[in-house]
């Protein structure tokens, strides 16, 4: 009888281990993941080249990770497990006081080496893009991730990479540039304080609790520290609308565990825009309702990321156009140019819910992600005659981008 007893654990387990595995073997692959925003790996093609060279068994341990069966409960089992243990990171997150899921960015990410290509990259082009605009038309807003703003509710003795550090390598780099390139000015007033703006709100819904992104409030902060520093009056009001209430973003996806379900809100702004997406596609308003209903809530502001996106109030490209044809047929006597205020936004998704505030005051904003566009950013501004330029990225985003160079092109 003992010996039956002792067997019961060990079928059990084999149980377990080949059931997973059969059931593994069985079950479609899935391509895509709602939950993490990302493709999975699939199954890689054998070659005994790539077995002995490794990445064979690489590639393979990748896609048995990825497809392993019911993955997102065993992630959360594990993570409620290390909560319960008193676990105060798991994974590179913080489980926060009021329930918020924080992410610990480690110091490589902004002492590693494309850290510092990104902050050469940029102040070169700083000085170029001075030379041409001005400087009362050219700002730098790399906005701090939640883990600078809200440090009073991470763990106790949390090691902490302070943000500020990288952004004042970046301000001095670009005051080498300008002043090698001879431009007047001083690069500080390039770039819009956004963490002392947003500082001075932390006890206020500006990061959402299981995303990496600024809230909408968030983003109106640090909308109004940059229209004050390009001398415009700001929005009075963030005009708020809540249109979701069960948003779990990117972080959570990371624990499928902890946290608490984030509200999203809209600028309700009266501003009638087209937007035309990478040169083809056109849609009406800043937001994509049909993503709220979709994991990726986030995407409902422009749409998502485009490599190439053009915001035009309606009607006003019917008026490019006809202007472009009368300048084209060479009016005698001297016409006059355009009045047209264009904006060129480079950025990263921080910027998605602040360029229905920034439209206030542009009538047209071109938007590019160097992620998925590869044209050459100096002849797209002056294809759409840009005249004023925001670079806008987190901190985080801007020293890790492997796409940065291009906006030096």
């Amino acid at each position: 009888m003992e010996r039956k007893t002792v067997w019961i654990p060990v079928i059990a387990f084999l149980a377990l281990i080949f059931g997973g595995m059969i059931w593994g073997l069985l079950k479609p692959d899935q391509a895509y993941s709602d939950t993490e925003n990302r493709y999975l790996a699939s199954r890689p093609e054998f070659s005994w080249e790539s077995l002995f060279a490794g990445s064979y068994t690489q590639d393979y341990e990748s896609y048995i990770t990825d497809q392993f069966p019911e993955r997102d409960r065993w992630i959360g089992l594990k993570t409620r497990t290390e909560m319960l243990l008193g676990k105060a990171e798991t994974k590179n997150v913080w489980l926060a006081d009021d329930d918020y899921l924080i992410v610990d960015y480690p110091a490589s990410d902004f002492e590693g080496e494309q850290a510092g290509q990104n902050r050469d990259t940029l102040a070169q082009a700083l000085a170029y893009y001075t030379d041409k605009l001005g400087g009362d038309h050219v700002r730098v807003l790399l906005a701090p991730t939640s883990s600078q703003i809200l440090r009073d509710k991470l763990p106790a003795h949390s090691p902490v990479y302070d943000q500020s550090e990288y952004l004042e390598e970046v301000i001095e780099a670009s005051r080498e540039a300008l002043a090698a390139a001879g431009t007047e000015g001083g690069a500080e007033s390039l770039f819009v304080k956004a963490e002392e703006a947003l500082s001075a709100h932390a006890g206020e819904y500006i990061y959402y609790r299981t995303d990496h992104h600024w809230t909408t409030l968030g983003a109106y902060y640090a909308y109004c520290a940059w229209a004050k520093s390009m001398g415009f009056a700001p929005a009075a009001d963030p005009g708020l609308r809540a249109v979701a209430e069960d948003f779990w973003g990117t972080t959570y996806s990371r624990l499928h565990a902890g946290g608490r379900a984030d509200v999203i809100s809209v600028y309700d702004t009266d501003t009638a825009v087209t937007l035309t997406h990478n040169l083809t596609e056109r849609t009406a308003g800043f937001y994509d309702w049909d993503a709220l209903a979709t994991r990726d809530k986030y995407a409902v502001f422009l749409g998502g990321n485009d490599g190439l996106l053009e915001i035009d109030k309606t009607g006003a490209e019917e008026n490019a156009d006809a202007q472009e044809a009368e300048q084209a047929q060479g009016m005698e006597g001297g016409a006059e140019e355009s009045k047209e205020s264009v904006l060129l936004v480079v950025k990263d998704s921080f910027a998605n819910s602040f360029i229905p505030y920034a439209m206030e005051h542009f009538d047209r904003i071109v938007v590019v992600d160097l992620r998925y566009m590869n044209m050459s950013l100096r002849q797209l501004a002056e294809q759409y005659g840009v005249t004023d330029l925001l670079v806008l990225y987190s901190v985080q985003a801007f020293a890790t981008d492997a796409t940065v160079f291009k906006l030096g092109r």
